[in-house]
Formats: C-alpha cells, sequence, structure tokens
C-alpha cells in the first residue's frame, strides 16, 4: 500500500467529507471507501479513529440532519421527508430519527411550536454518582456572557451530540459547574443556546456552537470546555434534540 504525506491524506479525508456531505442521501460506506482508496474495512477504522464514530453512522447523521431541516422548514408528509433522505421505509426512518435526535419526527415540530412559546429555562437531569467532574466554560468572545445565554453540558455515550445525553445540566451565567460523572456515558458534550433563539436556531443551527472534550471521563477532576463555531464539515452534526429534555 501506498505511505500517504500527512498533507496528501488530510485532503483525501476532506474530499470524502464533502462527498458525504453533498450526497449522504445515496451513498454507502463503500462509496466513501473507494472515494478514499481503502478497502471498507480499512477505511471505516480510519473514519472511526478521526471522527470518533463509524462512517456509516456519520452518514445517517447527515442524513437526519437533512430530514429535521425539512421537518421544519415545511410541511411534507414524513414519509415524503425520510424518502427524500435516503431511507427505504418509514418505520426504519422513525427508529433511525428517535435514536438520533431523542423525539419521534412528528414530534419535533411540536416541539418547534412549544419552545416558541416557551424557551426552556436553566434545569438538571443528573444521574446520582459520588464523584464529580468541575467543569470550566470557556465561551468565546462573541458570545453573551452578560447571564442571558445558557449553555448546555452533559454526558454522552460518544464523541459526538447524537442522541439525547444520559445526563446533564443547563446553566446561565455561570463559569462553571459541577457534574456528577456518568456511567456507559464517558463523553463531556457542550452547546451554547443563545438568547432569544427561536426554534430553528436551538433545534437546528446552522453554525451551532459548542464544545467536545476530547477523552473519556472516569475520574474526578477538573476539565475545561472550549467553545467554537462548529459548522466545520469535520464534526458530526447536532442531533439532539436537547429543549425535549425538559419536557420529558
Amino acid at each position: 500500500m501506498t505511505t500517504l504525506t500527512p498533507a496528501v491524506a488530510e485532503d483525501r479525508f476532506s474530499s470524502v467529507l464533502r462527498l458525504a456531505h453533498e450526497n449522504a442521501a445515496t451513498l454507502d460506506v463503500a462509496d466513501l471507501a473507494a472515494h478514499a482508496g481503502y478497502s471498507p474495512f480499512h477505511f471505516s477504522r480510519i473514519f472511526s479513529a478521526r471522527m470518533g464514530i463509524g462512517p456509516g453512522q456519520y452518514l445517517t447523521a447527515l442524513r437526519i440532519d437533512t430530514a429535521k431541516r425539512m421537518l421544519l422548514a415545511g410541511d411534507d408528509a414524513v414519509i415524503d421527508v425520510a424518502s427524500a433522505v435516503g431511507f427505504d421505509s418509514l418505520s426504519s426512518f422513525s427508529r433511525r430519527f428517535r435514536s438520533t435526535v431523542g423525539i419521534a419526527p412528528g414530534q419535533l415540530r411540536r416541539l418547534a411550536d412549544r419552545i416558541s412559546d416557551r424557551p426552556p429555562r436553566p434545569f438538571a437531569l443528573l444521574r446520582p454518582h459520588p464523584q464529580s467532574v468541575r467543569v470550566h466554560l470557556s465561551l468565546p468572545a462573541t458570545a453573551q456572557t452578560r447571564g442571558d445565554a445558557s449553555v448546555w453540558v452533559g454526558w454522552y455515550p460518544q464523541p459526538a451530540p447524537i442522541g439525547l445525553p444520559l445526563s446533564g445540566a443547563l446553566v446561565s451565567g455561570v463559569p462553571h459547574l459541577d457534574l456528577p460523572l456518568c456511567e456507559g456515558a464517558p463523553f463531556l458534550l457542550g452547546f451554547l443556546v443563545p438568547a432569544h433563539s427561536d426554534p430553528l436556531d436551538m433545534l437546528v443551527p446552522e453554525q451551532p456552537v459548542v464544545a467536545v472534550h476530547p477523552a473519556p471521563l472516569t475520574a474526578p477532576g477538573e476539565v475545561t470546555l472550549e467553545f467554537a463555531a462548529g459548522g466545520s464539515a469535520m464534526r458530526p452534526p447536532l442531533l439532539s434534540a436537547l429543549p425535549s429534555l425538559c419536557h420529558r
């Protein structure tokens, strides 16, 4: 096998991500592997090590992200949305949507209507644990810091905002918080909710301000979450319907 220089490997990987974003509804892992010049097995190992999730899960995330936008932008039937993003059956689409977003496709529209009248206020859904992590919040200079913007910090099973977190809190106007460790969900992710956001900004943000701790956390200590705009193609889309948490 030809050894690629770091620059060539980076260009090739970026090209794969662009292809995935542009054609997620019609591609599979074999297509991405062929574009990269690897076997599907070798490609999947490289992709998972780089992105934190497998290429098949990444393609599904892109399809579901497109579906969320279609559901909120119009009144197309759910089955038509499912077909448009590459699903052969409504049941398969609904199952994947619920597992990655946290609610059913039809509920997303109702959630958007609800939060337009009642934006989420700070709350906590924390699983008990005898040990905790102090999380320092490092927000970008452009973020509002007067206490009117909110920040979600939660524990996820994987280093991607896919599915609902197992534990976490929505806070406002604090520089840090203490979170009990969460068994089975060692990855810490954060998401900035700007003040006066409309439902689209909260449910399908174009440029989400997010933070992902680079390593799993299984012991007490202190960490800093560095928040930055996450619109890069290198990052899986934000799928979790976080506003649904405070209404469960």
